[in-house]
């Protein structure tokens, strides 16, 4: 090879790496710069670097997570709503609000709650008046006046009045649904009122010292009651199994105890 072709080819080389070595050789000193920048604040300002590590060392509480529990029809149901219902119902109904009803009991009213609010979708008619619901609200009201009132109580359960009243228009919604679609249907014959009479009223009244027994005619009216709020419950009872048959119920975990 022509020596002046091949030092023009070396000088060309050397050219097109000069370009690249000095960019290498810049970054370098400046890394080497930057650590020693950093070494000397490091040094400096060792007290206010120890606090900042402490600060970033103290592990941040984490945020309280609704747990999913199940989702009927797409609608999620968490803990939080089924402590939500716990609470409610130990307002309304304490005497039946037993410790002893597991959380999967409970969980498994609130599903059917949940069925019967989104059957009450169907039913826009439906609805509680708030003629209804003060009622019960002062009911309540006086009920809790002997124990600190009705608004501490809610307080200690963590509870709003809103969400309260919000129950309370459910619960009467729900009630209005069943005597709309299962009451009509349902019928009792004088033949179940005369064995509700002679083989559970006066038997039970017999027991009790000094209690007198009323002739049938007398308690007719309320014996037809019982016997067809009996027979409305069951039917409930029925048409929610089958209404679960076609809902669908994901379940995502347990309860907690």
């Amino acid at each position: 090879m022509n020596t002046s072709v091949l030092c023009d080819s070396l000088r060309l080389r050397v050219f097109a790496v000069k370009p690249a070595y000095a960019a290498f050789t810049a970054k370098t000193r400046r890394r080497k710069e930057l650590l020693n920048w950093l070494r000397l604040g490091l040094v400096v300002s060792s007290p206010c670097v120890v606090l900042l590590l402490l600060c970033l060392a103290i592990p941040a509480f984490p945020e309280e997570i609704d747990r999913l529990l199940v989702a009927v029809n797409g609608r999620v149901v968490t803990e939080g709503d089924l402590r939500l219902a716990h609470n409610l119902n130990a307002i309304l109904a304490p005497a039946r609000n037993g410790a002893e009803r597991s959380g999967e009991e409970e969980l498994n009213r609130l599903i059917d709650l949940e069925l019967m609010r989104q059957e009450l979708t169907n039913f826009a008619a439906i609805k509680a008046d708030e003629s209804e619901i003060e009622p019960r609200m002062q009911d309540l009201r006086n009920k809790y006046a002997e124990i600190g009132g009705l608004p501490a109580l809610l307080r200690d359960l963590g509870l709003q009045e809103s969400e309260l009243r919000s129950y309370i228009d459910l619960q009467i919604s729900i009630e209005k649904f069943i005597q709309f679609r299962f009451r009509p249907f349902v019928t009792v014959s004088p033949e179940e009122i005369l064995a509700y009479y002679r083989q559970k009223l006066v038997p039970q009244l017999e027991k009790s010292s000094g209690a007198r027994v009323p002739d049938l005619e007398e308690v007719t009216s309320q014996i037809e009651e019982i016997l067809a709020q009996e027979k409305v419950n069951t039917a409930v009872d029925n048409w929610l199994k089958d209404i679960r048959g076609h809902s669908r119920i994901e379940s995502f975990a347990r309860p907690s105890a």
